[in-house]
């Protein structure tokens, strides 16, 4: 499989788009304005301790409180002193499972270390753990630790096993180690030099906590051309290709560190159209935020997002196939099951999706379609978990969300309809309004009235000569001016009292 890294820079924001054999899989975005929090390292302060939920909140500097919950909590992570020394002089404290409720752990004021695992997402704040690590290009490190891991990516047992052996020899005691998918093929020096970084780095972190109080950051993860070159560039990938002189130095310069024959990959763009543009990435991404996406055979998939989950229906729409309707339905499903693979990487969604394939009577042919998600999702990076097709065509997954979706990194709730893809029609929009006015009319304080309106709704009371708008004078004999006001949304009303000298939206609304 050919994979290819295309790098767009802009000082407001970054993005890459991973090509798998020329389409694209994968879409990361990243805002200047917002840096990603996840790998992240701080001193925290407990904020609270609930008991009832067995976690903790605690201040780590961000806007919200993060959460912290009782299986995230390590024994030799919650004596701050004793366990900044034991980094700074490289002989980390043993770290062992709490086992024990969060009140006898934690209380108030305490300060501990603790990594972000999973960005604030909507009103939820970030989630951390005390089970911190720091990622090389070929090991990740964790102190306290005594594991000795291999990724379980790497599938080819003589290779686990000649990993085993290197770290075996090159691992730090009192850090545990496990090799990356980036380590295959590489020799004990490499790993070594590696593990020698990530130990002094982690010296480093031990004595800041010693001199910081918190909440302080102690360790930043990198950018995210660099965690891509990191976590995702792998000798087998084609090309890294870029619009900006930057990038391309500062990946070559990394690149250098650890493989210098990886830099003849990193190329300048130098052509007049858009990189994105060139590439085919640009109308892909316009596709991330539609809510059909099209099969090839005439078929669809319709997403939804909801608070708690993601739903993804299949239609057959305009393909009636040759043969029969059960191979019709099959040949949608097998299509739509490797596109819903594929749209679950590209938009990074998350949580718990719902799938509901088209009815298949056939049980082999249900697991065939299991089979084919399945295989798909064997090359997402995410972590995901996917139950049986039920009889009604229904298939519940998890796929682990650790930031908000591309979706939502590239869009914000509609200021008209408030998220929720719909707004109130102008006849709902004017019962409200004639209902307001029957309660403002009682009140007797109120004879002349202003109301801002927007113009499609103002539109509306005028028309058929204005018909409407004299009803809502006539039922209330009230003097109304209206005023058109673009700023409004379209189911959205202001009123104002003349005769009061204030605005009255407030006090004569159902809710009022």
């Amino acid at each position: 499989m050919k994979v290819d890294f295309i790098i767009n820079y802009h000082p407001e924001v970054t993005r890459i788009g991973i090509l798998e054999d020329g389409r694209l899989m994968e879409i990361i975005v990243e805002d200047s304005n917002e840096k990603r929090q996840v790998g992240n390292i701080y001193i925290a302060r407990v904020n609270a301790v609930l008991p009832g939920m067995q976690a903790a909140f605690v201040d780590i500097g961000l806007e919200r409180s993060a959460f912290l919950h009782v299986s995230d909590i390590r024994t030799g992570a919650l004596d701050k002193v004793k366990f900044a020394k034991s980094l700074a002089e490289g002989t980390p404290e043993p770290m062992k499972e709490a086992g024990e409720s969060i009140e006898k752990l934690l209380k108030k004021g305490q300060e501990l270390l603790v990594q972000v695992t999973k960005e604030p997402i909507g009103t939820k704040g970030a989630r951390v753990t005390t089970r911190v690590s720091i990622a090389g290009r070929y090991i990740v490190s964790m102190p306290g630790e005594n594991i000795t891991g291999i990724s379980r990516k790497i599938g080819d047992r003589a290779e686990r096993a000649r990993l085993r052996r290197i770290l075996s020899d090159v691992k730090v005691p009192g850090f545990g180690v496990i090799a990356r998918t980036a380590g295959v093929s590489q020799d004990e020096k490499a790993f070594r030099m590696d593990m020698e970084r990530i130990v002094g780095k982690w010296r480093e972190i031990g004595r800041l906590m010693l001199k910081k109080k918190a909440p302080a950051l102690l360790h930043q993860e990198q950018d995210i051309v660099t965690i891509a070159m990191r976590d995702l560039v792998t000798p087998e990938t084609n090309s890294i290709v870029t619009d900006s002189k930057v990038v391309a130095r500062n990946a070559r310069k990394y690149l250098k560190m650890f493989d210098s024959s990886m830099m003849g990959k990193v190329k300048l763009y130098r052509g007049k159209t858009p990189i994105f543009d060139h590439y085919g990435i640009e109308q892909e991404i316009n596709g991330i935020m539609a809510r059909e996406v099209p099969l090839k055979s005439g078929g669809s998939l319709v997403i939804e997002h909801t608070e708690a989950l993601v739903a993804i229906d299949v239609n057959t729409k305009k393909y009636v196939g040759r043969k029969n309707q059960d191979s019709t339905i099959f040949k949608t499903n097998m299509e739509a099951a490797k596109e819903i693979a594929r749209q679950l990487r590209l938009r990074d969604l998350g949580g718990i999706i719902v799938i509901d394939f088209i009815d298949m009577d056939i049980p082999e042919h249900r697991e065939k379609v299991l089979n084919a998600l399945r295989s798909e999702l064997g090359r997402d990076r995410s972590p995901t978990k996917t139950c049986q097709v039920s009889s009604m065509g229904l298939v519940e997954m998890t796929r682990k969300r650790v930031r908000p979706s591309v979706f939502q990194a590239l869009s914000v709730p509609c200021t008209c309809c408030g998220g929720s893809g719909r707004v109130m029609s102008a006849v709902s929009t004017m019962t409200r309004l004639e209902r307001f006015i029957e309660r403002a009319a009682l009140d007797k304080k109120n004879k002349n009235l202003v109301i801002s309106i927007h113009p499609r709704i103002a539109g509306y009371l005028y028309e058929e000569e204005g018909r409407r708008m004299d009803h809502l004078v006539s039922i209330s004999q009230l003097r109304i001016e209206l005023r058109e006001d673009d700023k409004l949304r379209v189911d959205e009303f202001k009123v104002y009292s003349l005769d009061l000298h204030q605005e009255i939206t407030g006090l004569y609304s159902a809710s009022g």
